[in-house]
C-alpha cells in the first residue's frame, strides 16, 4: 500500500492468500520464521493483520490489530479483539502492530499469556513506549519498522541490535532461558503481574 495511493479495499486479501504464499516461499528458503503485516479481507470485514509463518512456509498464526488510529477506522478497517500467543520451536511469541505500542494492555495481555517475545511490524511510533513495553512486561520486543527503527530490545529495554535505514537488518542472538532479575526485587515479571491492581476504578470523574 505504501506509495501507491490505493485504499485498504483495493489491497486487502484473504488469508492464506497471495502475500502469505510469497512469504512462505521466503520462509522455506531461509528456514526461518517470518512475521509481516497484511491487510486481510474476511467477508466484508477488513483487518490490519500480522501473520506468522513457520520455517516450512506454513501460515500458523495471525493477529488482528486491536488499536486502530483514526485514519484506519475512517478507511473501513475493523479492530481485532484478541491477543493470541503462539508456540514456536524456539519459544512462545505474540504479535502487536504499530499503534498498539501506544497502549499498555496489548503487551501486558501477551505477557500474561506466556509470550517471551513480542514481534511488532510498525509503520512509525514512539520508541520510548516500545522500550517501556519490553521493560514493564519483561519480554524481548522485536520491531520491524518503516518510519521506526528495526530493533531488538531485551527485557531490560536495552537495544541489542538496531537498523534505522530502510533495507537494513537488526541481528542478535537471544537466550530465552536467561532470567532478567532486578537486584532488589528479583523476578519483576512475576512480581509485576501478581501485584498489578486492575480492581481500582479509573473511570474519569
Amino acid at each position: 500500500m505504501v506509495g501507491n495511493n490505493k485504499p485498504f479495499t483495493a489491497v486487502a486479501e484473504p488469508l492464506p492468500g497471495p502475500t502469505t504464499e510469497s512469504l512462505g516461499k521466503l520462509a522455506r528458503g531461509k528456514k526461518a520464521y517470518v512475521v509481516a503485516g497484511v491487510y486481510e479481507r474476511e467477508g466484508v470485514a477488513l483487518y490490519n493483520t500480522a501473520v506468522l509463518i513457520d520455517r516450512a512456509g506454513t501460515l500458523i498464526g495471525k493477529y488482528r490489530k486491536v488499536y486502530l488510529p483514526r485514519d484506519e477506522i475512517d478507511g473501513g478497517l475493523t479492530p481485532g479483539n484478541d491477543y493470541p500467543v503462539f508456540r514456536t520451536d524456539f519459544g512462545k511469541v505474540g504479535m502487536m502492530i504499530c499503534w498498539d505500542v501506544q497502549y499498555a494492555d496489548p503487551a501486558r495481555a501477551l505477557a500474561l499469556r506466556g509470550a517471551e517475545m513480542i514481534l511488532m511490524p510498525i509503520w512509525g511510533g514512539n520508541e520510548t513506549l516500545a522500550k517501556a513495553r519490553a521493560i514493564e512486561n519483561r519480554v524481548f520486543l522485536v520491531s520491524s519498522g518503516y518510519d521506526h527503527p528495526t530493533a531488538i530490545l531485551d527485557p531490560d529495554g536495552e537495544v541489542l541490535a538496531i537498523a534505522r535505514e530502510q533495507g537494513k537488518a537488526a541481528v542478535a542472538t537471544l537466550d530465552l532461558n536467561r532470567r532478567y532479575l532486578d537486584s532488589w526485587n528479583g523476578d519483576l515479571r512475576q512480581l509485576f503481574m501478581k501485584e498489578l491492581r486492575l480492581d481500582v476504578n479509573v473511570d474519569p470523574r
